[in-house]
């Protein structure tokens, strides 16, 4: 079976695309105007673009690494609400209610309390 050369290249493309996806995860909310975020998300495909043609790579590296150290906690938040956004979409779409945070009532109370 012969598989088109554009198929490695697609893969390639996702997989980069899907890697700074996942770092570099902002949202418009984060930004004070709508200008930054999105000089923001030009900054970041052009990054991709150049990663994916393998033009300039250590130098993306090196900026997603410290882009990476300075805003770990932000990536982490993103991630933490990606995760919630989307448990309350499986729940709302088995049309259970959505659970945000533990159920205090069914927490025992202390007997000292």
């Amino acid at each position: 079976m012969v598989v088109a050369s554009g198929t490695n290249s697609f893969a390639k493309e996702m997989t980069i695309r899907k890697r700074i996806g996942n770092i570099f995860n902002k949202r418009v909310d984060d930004f004070p105007s709508l200008r930054d975020y999105n000089d923001y998300l030009e900054e970041v495909e052009d990054m991709t673009v150049n990663l994916v043609e393998g033009i300039d790579v250590p130098a993306i590296e090196a900026k997603i690494a410290q882009y990476q150290k300075e805003n770990a906690e932000q990536i982490m938040n993103a991630h933490a609400r990606k995760a919630e956004e989307f448990a309350a979409a499986l729940a709302a779409s088995k049309g259970q209610p959505v659970q945000t945070d533990v159920d205090m009532v069914s927490l025992p109370v202390p007997a000292d309390f």
